[in-house]
């Protein structure tokens, strides 16, 4: 299957003059990556996925795949796969006649579309069911019967929109699974749009964070967790502690009850407000350590493999995540020693007024 690369220049949709709902969106994607686009409802991730598509064609701005451009293109001579939530099926049809309807439409001989379907059902593991209507298999499988449907006319690009916000939790993971299991197999081109961090966290070679129809980041999930550029990436991805701080110079900046902290130098005027980001679990009861402060626990969440303690430290809150036996006995009413590493602060420039 070909892998497509997909640019998006200054992409801008409005309507009847209102706030945009895609601000001026760019970016660039390599053929055969993973992309998320993650955010927010009204963040302008489906709008962008919809422009892509060509259901909704752009104010202003460029969309291009495989280096020709595409936005004023119709839909459907765009050679691109689109998965959508609701799974789209015909439910007269058998599962075999809902994975051929796009060969149909290209006028695909009989035996050619035959084949094609055949493998597009053994790729998502249906190839038993084709002769099954929609209303006879479960979601999970109705979801792979919509993605073998995306696959089978061996598209440029595959869209999938929230496909698995319909699934429940398991059937969601195994989902995941498998599309990341057939996204390594056909290499083909892929953008997820998700509001879900934890599935684009774990599917995506990048995610591209959405806020108020613009792109606040796009990174490596690595990347976008440890080093945010913002802090509405900071806080929209994974569990966190955000204090508002200002530097002193050479890496050190002072917050009221945690007295000067020690990380990363990044240059800053002595006086500029940061936020410092430091995650729940990079925290650690101090034991032989010197402490870096003391935690009094308001409340103490035991999730089986670790304990989040929650409180505050002087006036400033703090989430604190400590795996094993050492979380057990921890409970409301605490005062707990806690250390951290320098390295472990992530510094973000702020503006505040």
């Amino acid at each position: 299957m070909p892998a497509r690369s997909l640019s998006l220049h200054h992409v801008v949709k409005r309507y009847d003059n209102l706030q945009p709902a895609v601000d001026g969106v760019s970016l660039q994607i390599e053929p055969g990556e993973f992309v998320s686009f993650l955010g927010p409802s009204g963040s302008g991730k489906t709008t962008t996925l919809m422009m892509i598509a060509g259901f909704q064609q752009p104010t202003s701005g460029d969309i291009h795949l495989a280096g020709r451009t595409i936005d004023k293109m119709p839909a459907h001579a765009r050679n691109i796969g689109v998965v959508f939530q609701n799974y789209a099926l015909f439910p007269h049809m058998s599962v075999a006649d809902n994975v051929g309807f796009p060969l149909r439409m290209r006028g695909l001989g009989k035996a050619e579309k035959h084949r094609k379907v055949g493998a597009a059902l053994e790729m998502v593991g249906l190839g038993a069911l084709a002769a099954r209507k929609p209303a006879q298999l479960s979601g999970g499988q109705q979801q792979r019967v919509a993605l073998a449907r995306a696959l089978v006319f061996e598209p440029d690009l595959i869209l999938l929109d929230e496909p698995l916000g319909a699934l429940d939790k398991n059937m969601r993971e195994h989902m995941q699974v498998e599309l990341k299991r057939i996204h390594r197999e056909l290499g083909v081109t892929m953008v997820y749009v998700t509001h879900d961090q934890t599935e684009a966290m774990t599917m995506s070679d990048r995610i591209a964070v959405f806020n108020q129809g613009r792109i606040e980041q796009i990174a490596a999930p690595q990347d976008m967790y440890l080093r945010p550029a913002t802090r509405f990436v900071a806080s929209f991805i994974g569990d966190n502690n955000l204090i508002s701080a200002t530097a002193l110079g050479a890496g050190r900046y002072s917050v009221a009850e945690l007295g000067p902290l020690q990380a990363c130098d990044l240059a800053l005027a002595d006086g500029s407000p940061v936020d410092l980001l430091l995650r729940p679990e990079m925290i650690r009861l101090a034991g032989d350590q010197p402490p870096c402060a003391t935690l009094r626990i308001d409340s103490a969440v035991n999730y089986g493999d670790s304990v989040l303690a929650i409180g505050r430290v002087g006036a400033t809150p703090l989430r604190v995540r400590i795996p094993g036996p050492q979380a057990r006995d921890l409970r409301a009413g605490q005062e707990v020693p806690l250390h951290w590493h320098a390295s472990d602060i992530h510094v973000i420039p702020a503006a505040r007024a």
